[in-house]
């Protein structure tokens, strides 16, 4: 009888990467993407709303979930894609929820991942990414007249509690996962010149 590898195997074949700083990337892109169906649950518990609405905000994870595949394709700039999912879907989300929710919160996640992620040789990339996504984020912020989900005053502090703690935590592990990454590209850069 043939061996299937498990499915955890599979997923940390799939994030893996010669590179650290693309390995962490895929990663963290996978960690997002398995917790997000989870989000409109949270919503839900929190503000008592449910229906349709709160489906849409899992329109991305397909997007997240392909990340690794990108940055196969794509080496190096790659690595922007899930960051730029992050941004698109946080300006989605804030058309759903209105800024009131502090949704916008999770931007800063994708700035930090997109500039952790990047080297030198792609601050080009990394400049016009940053310049896009806090462009959008002054063209956007407060336009949308009447969000999908409008919600009551409390509704909106618990959805707002609940952003900037989920938001707040994805840049601490973003960070963690990031440093680590390149500690050992500083190791193999060591050993490939030592």
């Amino acid at each position: 009888m043939a061996e299937h590898p498990s499915l955890w195997r599979r997923l940390v074949a799939y994030a893996a990467s010669e590179d650290p700083l693309t390995q962490a990337s895929n990663r963290l892109a996978l960690v997002l993407a398995s917790n997000q169906p989870f989000y409109p649950l949270y919503v839900w518990r929190l503000t008592g709303e449910h229906g349709w609405i709160l489906a849409l905000t899992l329109v991305s994870t397909p997007f997240f979930l392909a990340s690794p595949s990108v940055t196969r394709r794509f080496p190096g700039v790659g690595r922007l894609y899930f960051p730029l999912v992050g941004a698109i879907n946080t300006f989605f989300c804030a058309y759903v929820f209105g800024a009131p929710s502090g949704v916008e919160l999770f931007l800063a996640p994708c700035l930090v991942i997109a500039s952790l992620s990047c080297r030198e040789a792609e601050r080009r990339a990394l400049g016009a990414f940053l310049v896009v996504v806090l462009g959008g984020f002054l063209l956007l912020h407060g336009r949308v007249a009447t969000p999908l989900l409008s919600l009551q005053a409390e509704q909106y502090e618990a959805l707002l509690s609940l952003n900037g703690y989920s938001a707040a935590m994805l840049c601490v592990i973003a960070a963690w996962m990031f440093s680590a990454a390149w500690s050992d590209r500083q190791k193999d850069s060591a050993v490939v010149n030592g």
